[in-house]
C-alpha cells in the first residue's frame, strides 16, 4: 500500500532487535501499509474526516494515543507504554466486538475492504506484543517518530 507516513516506535530501553524482527515476521508486519494511515490520516490533525476519526466513532473508543499529529503536539516526548498497552487492548477488545465495523468507514484507496478488514486487528495485536515485550525487556516509556 505505501500511503502516509511510516511511524517507527522507540523505547526508552533498547529494544532486542532480533525478537522485534522475529514478532514483525510471526504478524506479517508492515509499517507502511495501513498502521501508519490509521495514525497520521491524510489531512489535517483537526479533520473529522480523517481514518482514525471515523474509526473512532464507529468503535465508540478514544485513540487520541494512537494520533501522531495529535501526540506530536501534546507529548514532545515519550508517553508511558503502560497506558497505551491500556488502550490497545480496550481496542482490540472493541474490534473483536464489532468485526463488522470497516463497513462503516468511507475512506477510500481500498483500506476499508483491504486494511481495516483483514489486517488492522493483527496490527493492533503486534503492537500489544510489542509492548509486552519491551515491558518484559525492561522499557516504561515509547514514542513515535516519522521517517
Amino acid at each position: 500500500m505505501g500511503l502516509g507516513l511510516e511511524i517507527s516506535f522507540i523505547f526508552d530501553v533498547e529494544e532486542p532487535l532480533s525478537l522485534y524482527l522475529e514478532l514483525k515476521d510471526r504478524y506479517f508486519f508492515d509499517p507502511r501499509n495501513g498502521l501508519n494511515l490509521i495514525m497520521t490520516g491524510n489531512g489535517d490533525a483537526g479533520d473529522k474526516d480523517r481514518l482514525l476519526r471515523q474509526v473512532e466513532k464507529v468503535l465508540n473508543i478514544d485513540l487520541k494515543w494512537l494520533d501522531f499529529w495529535d501526540y506530536t503536539e501534546d507529548y514532545e516526548g515519550f508517553i508511558s507504554i503502560e497506558h497505551l498497552y491500556a488502550k490497545l487492548v480496550d481496542l482490540d477488545n472493541a474490534l473483536v466486538k464489532n468485526p463488522e465495523f470497516y463497513q462503516k468507514v468511507s475512506w477510500g484507496h481500498g483500506i476499508e475492504e483491504g486494511y481495516l478488514k483483514d489486517n488492522f486487528l493483527k496490527d493492533i495485536r503486534f503492537l500489544i506484543e510489542r509492548l509486552h515485550l519491551n515491558i518484559g525487556n525492561g522499557a516504561s516509556l515509547v514514542k513515535y517518530v516519522s521517517e
